[in-house]
C-alpha cells in the first residue's frame, strides 16, 4: 500500500504538481532541506559526462570518445543531440553499475529495456531513454551529469544509485586514510566514542554528501519543471556474503570470537543447524560484525525461518562499515543509503521505485521465497536479465503515468504480463554468466566454500552456449601465463572469438584465481569434457616450483588475495606498498604448483604477535608445526610427495591463537592515528617476508 508521502511525490512530479509545490514551498507548507547552490545551467555547450560538444553541419552534437579495446566504464552511446520536437518523451537514464548494465552492456542495459517497455505499452515512437549510467559513479559525478544532460532537453530524469555509497563516499574515514588529518579525525573520534565514533562520523558525512548531491539535482529539476524518479536498489540477501573479522575486542574477546567462530562453522559443516544458530547467536552478543550476522543468517536458512534470515543478511551489510573494513568489500546498498533515497524523495517531491517491494513480491511469487538471490542478482547488486526486466517494470510504470499519455494508472503488477523479457544471443548470455563466475571469484569472501557459486555460473555459462568452454580454458592459459594477459596468444583468440571478456568481466587481473580453475575443471569434468590434463599442463609449464625456488608471495600464488588488510590489496597513491604479508584472519593459504613426484622443500621468514606454533596444512590435511617468534625468524619445513598431488595444491599457514588485550591493543591504534599515523583496528595473526618452496632431488 502506498504511503500519503508516495501519493504526495507522485502528485508533486507532475508538471500541474511542479507549480503547486512551488506555491506550498512559498507559503512554507512544503519543506526542502537546504542545498548549496547548483552551478547555473549549462549555456554554451560544455561536455556530458565523457560526451564532449562537436558542431556537426551547424548544429551541436555531443561526441563519445571511442572505448579502448577491453571497454570502459561508460554507456555506449556513440552520440547525444538536442531534443527538438515534443514528442518523443525523453527520459535521461543516470546511475552506477547496476543502472549501465555491468556484466550485460553493451548488449542489455536497463536503459534499452526501460525504452522498449515505454514503447511496448506507450507507443513506439512517443517514448526515447538516454542512458547516461555509468560504472564507479559518485555522488558529485551523478549530479553534475545531471546537470549537463539539461543541455539535451530531457522532460523525465532517472535516478539509479545507491550501491557505491559504502565504499565510494566516505574514504577518509578509515584508519588507512593518505590523508594525516583525516587519519587524525578518526583517532579522535575513536578516543571519544570508541568504534561508534568513527562509524557514526562516516554516517554523518554521507548524508552531508548525499543530502547536497540530491538537493542539487533537485533544484535543477525544479528550474526546469521536470519529475524525477528516484529507484532505490535491492541487494542479494542469499548468495552474497561479506566475511569481515571483528575490531580488536576487550580483553581476550577477540581470541574468543574466532574460537567461537571456527566452531559455528564445523557445527554448520555437520548439519547441526540448532548447535550453529546458538554459537552464531553467541557471536552477535560478543560482536555484530558482518561474519557473525552471515552465520545466523546461514542457520536460520537452513531451519527455514526466511523473516529471521532476512533480518539478519540486512544486518550484515549493515556492519560491513568502510570505517571499519578489514577486507576488501563490495558495493551494496545499505539501510542508510536507502533511507537517505527515501527521504529525498520525500523531502523534494522525488518518485521512490523500491526495488526491494518489487523484487520481494515477484520472488514470493515465482520461487516461493521472498528472499533475493542468484535469480535476480549476477553477485552483490548487479542485475540478471530477469532482475533488470523487473525493474525495469517498476520504473517504467511511473513513467508511464508521469507522461500523462496513459488513461489509467499503471502499476508494474498489471504491467509486466505485457512486457517481453529482454533477449539476447547464447553467446552473450554465456559471457554474461561465466563473467560472474569471474566477478564472484575476485570479490566474494564468503564464510564457507564459494566454491559452489563458482560452479553455479560455470554450469549457467555452459548451459547458456556450450562454446564458453574454450574461453574458460583460454582464461586459465593467460592466468598461467608469464606475461600480462593483453599479450597472450589465449588473448588474442578470446578478441575473435563470440565470448569477448573485457574489463568488466574481471579479465586483466593479477592473481592465479585458483578457485575459479578448480570451479572450471570440476564443471567440465562433469559435462564430459576431461580437462583436468590440459588445466595441469598449463599451470605446470610456467608456474611450477623452479630449480632455484619459488617465491610464494609473488601476488599470482596467494590463493586468496581478498585475505589482506585492503590497502594492501589496492593502490594508494600516497601509501607505500608493504614489503610483508599481512593476515588478518587466522589462516593464510598460497597456491603450490608442482607435479607430485618429489618432496617439497619450505622456507620461510615469517614473525607472529607472540611466540607460537605456526601449523602446515596442505589441501586441508594438517602436516605439522614450525615454530615462530615476535621478531623475524626463518623456519623451514619438508613436505611429502604422498601429501601432493600433481598441479595444484593449496599450502596453508594456521597461525597461533591470540593472547593480546584487545582493549591494550585499540589503545595504542588511537594513540598511533592522533599522531597521524596509520595503525590497525583488527589484529595482525601472523607476518611473512618470505614463503620459498624448492624441489627435493629424486
Amino acid at each position: 500500500m502506498r504511503s500519503l508521502f508516495d501519493d504526495l511525490a507522485r502528485l508533486l512530479a507532475t508538471p500541474e504538481g511542479l507549480r503547486t509545490a512551488r506555491l506550498l514551498q512559498a507559503a512554507g507548507l512544503l519543506g526542502q532541506a537546504p542545498t548549496p547552490e547548483p552551478r547555473p545551467l549549462p549555456r554554451l555547450p560544455e561536455p556530458i559526462s565523457i560526451w564532449q560538444p562537436r558542431e556537426v553541419d551547424g548544429e551541436t552534437v555531443w561526441i563519445r570518445p571511442d572505448p579502448q579495446p577491453l571497454g570502459d566504464h561508460f554507456a555506449a552511446t556513440k552520440e547525444l543531440r538536442r531534443k527538438k520536437a515534443e514528442l518523443p518523451l525523453r527520459v535521461a537514464f543516470f546511475g552506477e553499475s547496476v543502472a549501465a548494465g555491468y556484466l550485460y552492456a553493451p548488449h542489455v542495459t536497463p536503459a534499452q529495456v526501460l525504452e522498449r517497455h515505454l514503447r511496448t505499452v506507450g507507443g513506439e515512437s512517443h517514448f526515447e531513454v538516454i542512458d547516461l549510467a555509468r560504472t564507479n559513479e559518485t555522488l558529485g559525478g551523478l549530479a553534475e551529469t545531471v546537470r549537463a544532460s539539461l543541455q539535451i532537453n530531457p522532460d523525465v530524469l532517472v535516478l539509479f544509485a545507491g550501491n557505491n555509497w559504502n565504499l565510494l563516499e566516505t574514504p577518509e574515514v578509515s584508519p588507512y586514510a593518505p590523508s594525516v588529518l583525516a587519519r587524525q579525525h578518526y583517532g579522535q573520534a575513536l578516543r571519544e566514542d570508541g568504534i561508534a565514533g568513527p562509524v557514526r562520523m562516516a554516517e554523518e558525512r554521507l548524508r552531508e554528501t548525499a543530502n547536497a548531491a540530491l538537493g542539487a539535482i533537485s533544484e535543477i529539476a525544479w528550474a526546469v519543471g521536470i519529475p524525477v524518479v528516484v529507484v532505490i536498489p535491492e541487494i542479494n540477501l542469499i548468495d552474497w556474503e561479506t566475511r569481515q573479522p571483528p575490531v580488536w575486542l576487550d580483553g581476550d574477546g577477540t581470541a574468543r570470537w574466532h574460537d567461537l567462530y571456527a566452531k559455528t562453522i564445523e557445527k554448520l559443516d555437520h548439519n547441526d543447524f540448532r548447535g550453529a544458530l546458538e554459537n552464531a547467536q553467541e557471536l552477535v552478543n560478543l560482536d555484530g560484525c558482518s561474519s557473525s550476522w552471515r552465520l545466523l543468517a546461514r542457520a536460520h536458512l537452513e531451519l527455514g525461518d526466511h523473516e529471521a534470515a532476512r533480518q539478519a543478511c540486512l544486518a550484515e551489510i549493515d556492519a560491513a562499515r568502510y570505517a571499519t573494513l578489514a577486507f576488501l568489500s563490495a558495493p551494496q546498498a545499505t539501510t542508510q543509503a536507502r533511507d537517505l533515497l527515501r527521504e529525498a524523495s520525500r523531502r523534494h517531491g522525488f518518485i521512490p521505485v523500491d526495488l526491494r517491494d518489487a523484487f520481494t513480491e515477484y520472488t514470493a511469487a515465482h520461487t516461493g521465497s521472498d528472499l533475493p538471490d542468484r535469480r535476480l542478482f549476477l553477485d552483490y547488486c548487479h542485475l540478471t536479465l530477469e532482475g533488470i526486466h523487473v525493474a525495469m517494470a517498476a520504473v517504467a510504470a511511473e513513467v508511464l503515468n508521469l507522461s500523462g499519455m496513459i488513461d489509467e494508472p499503471q502499476d508494474w503488477q498489471r504491467l509486466l504480463p505485457r512486457l517481453s523479457a529482454p533477449s539476447i544471443s547464447p553467446e552473450a548470455e554465456a559471457t554474461t554468466r561465466f563473467g560472474a563466475a569471474l566477478h564472484t571469484a575476485h570479490r566474494l569472501l564468503p564464510t564457507g566454500s564459494k566454491r559452489p557459486i563458482l560452479e553455479h555460473w560455470c554450469e549457467a555459462a555452459l548451459d547458456a552456449s556450450p562454446g564458453i568452454a574454450e574461453t574458460m580454458l583460454d582464461l586459465i592459459a593467460a592466468r598461467c601465463a608469464p606475461i600480462p594477459a593483453v599479450l597472450t596468444a589465449a588473448q588474442q583468440r578470446n578478441l575473435a572469438s563470440p565470448y569477448r571478456l573485457t574489463l568488466q568481466h574481471g579479465w586483466r587481473w593479477d592473481h592465479l584465481d585458483a578457485d575459479l580453475i578448480e570451479a572450471i575443471r570440476a564443471v567440465l569434468e562433469r559435462r564430459g569434457r576431461p580437462a583436468g590434463e590440459t588445466i595441469d599442463r598449463l599451470l605446470l609449464e610456467h608456474l611450477a616450483i623452479r630449480e632455484e625456488g619459488t617465491e610464494l608471495l609473488d601476488p599470482i600464488y596467494l590463493w586468496e588475495p581478498l585475505e589482506r588488510f585492503y590497502p594492501e590489496v589496492m593502490d594508494f597513491a600516497d601509501l607505500t606498498r608493504r614489503a610483508t604479508l599481512r593476515s588478518p584472519w587466522p589462516e593464510t593459504s598460497f597456491c603450490l604448483i608442482c607435479d607430485g613426484e618429489r618432496d617439497v622443500d619450505l622456507e620461510a621468514t615469517l614473525r607472529v604477535p607472540v611466540a607460537g606454533a605456526v601449523g602446515i596444512a596442505v589441501d586441508g590435511r594438517g602436516l605439522g608445526m614450525v615454530e615462530a617468534a615476535e621478531r623475524w625468524t626463518k623456519v623451514a619445513f619438508r613436505i611429502d610427495r604422498k601429501d601432493l598431488r600433481r598441479g595444484l595444491s593449496r599450502l596453508t599457514l594456521r597461525w597461533p591463537l591470540l593472547v593480546q588485550d584487545g582493549k591494550s591493543a585499540l589503545a595504542a591504534a588511537v594513540e598511533r592515528l592522533e599522531v597521524g599515523v596509520v595503525a590497525d583496528l583488527h589484529p595482525v595473526f601472523g607476518e611473512v617476508f618470505s614463503v620459498v618452496a624448492r624441489e627435493r632431488e629424486l
